[in-house]
């Protein structure tokens, strides 16, 4: 009697053991699920290079801090403070605001009847952008955050040269990055849509003795 009760407790510590394994093994299987439809569905401005599936630069990494492109002049004073000083800037179809900080210069664009952040200037370690990099840094770490390809040579990946830019014949989306001997530059300009002018996506990252010593980013502005 007693060894049939033992044997009982036993079948249904095996049976509880069991729906626990399966329990963490559907859980798991769900958190892969959810982690891959997130790789696949992913922002469109997160641009992926298929062979090796590292991001390549692009609007996304127009970032300063928890500031972005296209965030409004309340969200920086917000974020930032009042600037120490700011200035109007015209051109013939827009106007801007130039806000000025310590070691910051950020220029805002017209749009519609709000002001958007198009443009960041970067002179103090005191301000990250995207992928972690700030002034200060080693341009060797800077360009390992965004090279692809492990390519010798001035051009460090792209489907396209710098020539494209100023090719109109060309109608899909062009990136590349590209290297001298004190800056290096990474580009993404959209696709051109009914003949549209194409705006284009800038990040230049100056460098003097190995070392980042300013970051400009900037889309649709020069």
């Amino acid at each position: 009697m007693a060894s049939e009760k033992k044997k009982k407790i036993t079948n249904e510590d095996t049976s509880r053991n069991r729906k626990i394994i399966a329990g963490i093994f559907i859980f798991i299987s769900a958190l892969l699920l959810l982690v891959l439809i997130s790789g696949v569905f992913g922002t469109f401005n997160n641009i992926k290079v298929r062979k090796n599936k590292n991001n390549i630069f692009s609007v996304s990494d127009l970032t300063l801090g928890n500031l972005k492109f296209s965030d409004t002049e309340d969200t920086i004073v917000k974020e930032l403070g009042k600037p120490n000083k700011t200035e109007d800037k015209k051109d013939d179809i827009y106007s801007y605001k130039v806000y000025y900080y310590n070691g910051l210069t950020l220029t805002l664009k017209e749009n519609y009847k709000d002001y958007i952040l198009v443009k960041a200037e970067i002179t103090s370690s005191r301000y990250k952008t995207s992928r972690g990099i700030k002034v200060g840094n080693k341009i060797l770490k800077v360009m390992k955050k965004y090279r692809v390809d492990n390519t010798k040579g001035t051009y460090l990946y792209g489907n396209y040269t710098v020539d494209a830019l100023s090719n109109n014949e060309i109608k899909d989306n062009v990136y590349f990055g590209v290297r001298g001997t004190e800056e290096v530059v990474y580009i993404n300009k959209d696709a051109s849509v009914d003949g549209k002018p194409s705006n284009i996506a800038r990040l230049n990252i100056g460098y003097s003795h190995g070392r980042v010593n300013k970051i400009t980013w900037s889309y649709d502005v020069k």
